[in-house]
C-alpha cells in the first residue's frame, strides 16, 4: 500500500465513494439495521466470531443508525458529512477496541490485503468499502481533525 494517506484528494474520494456505497445499500429492499450488521460482519466471519459477536453486530447496528441519519439530514443540515465521518472512525475505532490481539492482527493483514487486491477481488471491494485499514482510518482522523480541530472525534 504505497499511497499518500495524508493526501486530501484520496480522503475525499475514498469517502465520498463510502458514503455512495452505503447509499446504494439503502436502494435494496433488504436494506435495515439488522441487515446491515449481519452483512458486515459476514464479510469477514473467519475473524469475527464467537466471543465478541453481540459486540460487533451491536457497533454496527449502530453505525447503519448513524450515517443513515447523517445521510437522511445531509442537504437540510448544509450540506454537513460531519456526523458520518465521525460514525465510521469511531466504528472502526471501537471495532478494533473490541476484537481481541489474534482478531485484531487477522483483520489487519485481511484489510491491507484486501485494499491491495480489489480491483481483482469483488469480496475485498467489498471489504475495502465497508473497513477502514489502519492507513486509511489514520488519514481519516488526520483530515477530520485539521478540518474540524483535534478531539473531535473524541
Amino acid at each position: 500500500m504505497n499511497i499518500d494517506y495524508q493526501d486530501r484528494n484520496i480522503f475525499e474520494i475514498d469517502y465520498i465513494f463510502r458514503i455512495q456505497t452505503f447509499e446504494k445499500y439503502l436502494e435494496n429492499t433488504m436494506s435495515s439495521q439488522e441487515h446491515y450488521a449481519n452483512y458486515k460482519a459476514g464479510l469477514i466471519p473467519n475473524i469475527f466470531y464467537g466471543h465478541n459477536m453481540a459486540e460487533l453486530l451491536d457497533l454496527f447496528r449502530k453505525e447503519f443508525l448513524e450515517v443513515k441519519s447523517g445521510i437522511e439530514r445531509y442537504e437540510a443540515d448544509n450540506n454537513n458529512d460531519f456526523p458520518m465521518l465521525k460514525s465510521y472512525v469511531n466504528t472502526e475505532r471501537n471495532l478494533r477496541k473490541i476484537l481481541d490481539e489474534s482478531q485484531l492482527t487477522d483483520y489487519t493483514v485481511l484489510l491491507e490485503s484486501s485494499f491491495d487486491n480489489q480491483k481483482q477481488d469483488a469480496k475485498a471491494a467489498a471489504v475495502s468499502r465497508f473497513f477502514l485499514s489502519t492507513p486509511i482510518l489514520n488519514n481519516y482522523i488526520f483530515q477530520i481533525e485539521k478540518i474540524f480541530g483535534k478531539g473531535i472525534l473524541d
